[in-house]
């Protein structure tokens, strides 16, 4: 019982209102699922650590930059299966600097053939705003100064909380999360307050095999919104013995792009190109992204005493 009201209480959380998007909209989102959603966090058997770097709206002057990194690996605690893992996240867009940094845990329960985890994620958010680079035009008709701007740079940090479902199965995989719970006001200075709202997202994935054994299709959707502004992406990949993808995206009112990607030992690279559909076109010729992520397999460890059933193992 203890189990299902825990999972219960997480969903009852990820469905509650939202307020103001924030978090970024990475076209390897299917790679990089600890971000949106801590329950993902020892979804797999190997020791996972990922490195993602986005560039926005390339030739736009102080455009998005953002760069996350996340670890995560599973646990089994006597009979029960856990998964922990670490994320941070830091990103630039105009004169704002926002950096994540947050411990990850997920409870795993075995369902309909599958796992069902639920996770939570603890950590603390920090803002600047540089108002010393606040561009103010020289002219009778422009106040140079005014008390509504900070002076210099300055910053605040503020509690982060995220929550989320994570079913992982054969073939598939479908998960529901809600991050910034606590909904941070974060104060910059005296009189200057920012406010980060929560954003609810969902994913899921699966995987076709045809009848050639080489060739894997990877269809994979993903929706982020605050119920106000709503961000889809269709992703198609397809992969070749293991080793090579490649595959085309669609994001709604933004951009289409490619996705291409290969498997090398324990590292599996990325990269995408996106072109905007929209008008900022004008002023931007696409969108980058860069992803490197290592895995290493670890073997199942249990807590407590280990009995041996031979002497040839001690």
């Amino acid at each position: 019982m203890k189990r299902i009201l825990f999972l219960i209480i997480l969903g009852w959380a990820v469905l509650q209102g939202l307020k103001a998007q924030t978090d970024a909209a990475l076209s390897h989102y299917f790679m990089a699922t600890a971000y949106y959603n801590p329950a993902a966090a020892g979804s797999t058997e190997d020791l996972k650590m990922l490195a993602l770097f986005n560039r926005q709206w390339v030739g736009f002057p102080n455009a998005q930059q953002s760069f996350f990194v996340t670890a995560d690996m599973p646990l089994k605690i006597g009979k029960t299966n856990h998964g922990i893992g670490i994320a941070a996240y830091t990103e630039s867009i105009g004169l704002f600097q926002n950096t994540f940094v947050g411990a990850q845990y997920a409870y795993k329960q075995k369902l309909f053939g599958g796992v069902l985890s639920g996770g939570l994620q603890i950590g603390f958010v920090t803002e600047s705003f540089k108002a010393d680079s606040i561009y103010i035009p020289q002219s009778p008709f422009h106040q140079q100064e005014d008390e509504a701007f900070p002076k210099g740079t300055v910053s605040g940090m503020g509690l982060d909380l995220n929550v989320g479902l994570f079913y992982t199965h054969k073939n598939f995989y479908a998960g529901i999360g809600y991050t910034h719970v606590t909904s941070p006001e974060i104060q910059l200075e005296e009189t200057v307050y920012t406010y980060i709202g929560g954003m609810l997202n969902f994913m899921g994935g699966y995987n076709i095999q045809l009848n050639n054994p080489l060739i894997v299709l990877k269809p994979s959707v993903f929706l982020l919104t605050d119920t106000k502004n709503y961000h889809l992406d269709v992703t198609a990949r397809m992969e070749y013995n293991k080793m090579f993808n490649g595959g085309i995206s669609w994001k709604m009112n933004e951009s289409v792009g490619i996705l291409l990607g290969a498997n090398i030992g324990k590292f599996n690279i990325g990269y995408s190109f996106g072109y905007p559909t929209t008008a900022i076109r004008n002023v931007s010729w696409g969108n980058h992204e860069v992803v490197v992520q290592f895995r290493l397999k670890l073997k199942k460890t249990k807590t407590g005493n280990t009995k041996h059933k031979s002497v040839r193992i001690l």
